[in-house]
């Protein structure tokens, strides 16, 4: 197997259950694979302000395509080297919408994540750890007035959290009106990205930036918004955990997150 990149995603995959975790086994599986000259990238629906906890734990992680494929770090250079942006207009309209209905929200701009102040009261414990919450909350910017603060701002992704399938039909039939891409990476969210913003797409520039191909690229993902990832590259794995649409995308499988999945295809397959 001659793999010269490995991409994956983070909660459910290649994070342990807690969602905050980089496992002895998979730090070491991965800083092997480095040292072999092949590249390290995260892919995550999370924005750049949120993998730092991650990263922390795989400093030699050499890219983050972050917020579902909108944009891409190269953390030895410090520096975005793409982003495709939902537009100033679309983004104020969604705010606009989203500010009438009992939903909770994020929309990511230059990598951070903006809530509206009081939006929490409509926020849906989805059964995640206490502790990863926390750590979410603290990465977020509340703003009085989410709108003003981000007039002129185009978003690199919108997340919504709905509560039943009236406010799923009004948001998706938004979403939809404006040609958004939609994923998701657990039930009852849907992330909006502007089109060509995904993780397929983003990993495939990547490559060609890097002079690879998709024969030459490893992925790993458990839910729907990783399928366009594991479409495009050749070695791609399912996790044991993930859902259907991932796994009819991908390849191959890999045992669960809880079972250091990632660390032990890269084992058998890579080192």
């Amino acid at each position: 197997m001659s793999v010269k990149i490995i991409a994956t995603d983070l909660d459910g995959t290649l994070m342990a259950p807690d969602h905050l975790t980089v496992t002895e086994r998979t730090k070491k599986a991965l800083m092997s694979a480095h040292e072999k000259g092949i590249k390290i990238s995260i892919a995550t629906g999370r924005a750049l302000n949120f993998t730092s906890g991650v990263t922390e734990q795989i400093p030699f992680a050499d890219y983050v395509i972050c917020s579902n494929g909108a944009s891409v770090y190269d953390r030895n250079n410090n520096i975005f080297i793409y982003t495709n942006l939902v537009s100033p207009e679309i983004t104020a309209e969604a705010v606009a919408l989203l500010n009438t209905l009992p939903v909770y929200y994020n929309v990511y701009i230059d990598g951070n994540i903006y809530a509206q102040k009081g939006a929490d009261a409509f926020f849906e414990n989805l059964d995640l750890p206490s502790v990863f919450l926390e750590d979410f909350a603290s990465k977020l910017i509340l703003c009085d007035n989410l709108a003003e603060d981000t007039k002129g701002m185009g978003a690199e992704l919108i997340d919504v959290f709905y509560s039943n399938e009236e406010d799923k039909k009004v948001i998706f039939d938004f979403f939809e009106s404006k040609g958004l891409f939609l994923a998701s990476a657990l039930a009852g969210v849907v992330s909006a990205t502007a089109q060509g913003s995904d993780k397929g797409t983003a990993l495939g520039g990547l490559c060609d930036i890097l002079g690879l191909s998709s024969d030459e690229a490893m992925t790993f993902g458990d839910a729907s918004n990783d399928a366009t990832m594991l479409e495009y590259a050749y070695y791609s794995f399912a996790m044991e955990n993930g859902d259907e649409i991932c796994k009819k995308s991908a390849r191959f499988s890999a045992p669960s997150n809880a079972d250091d999945g990632v660390a032990r295809m890269i084992e058998k397959y890579v080192l």
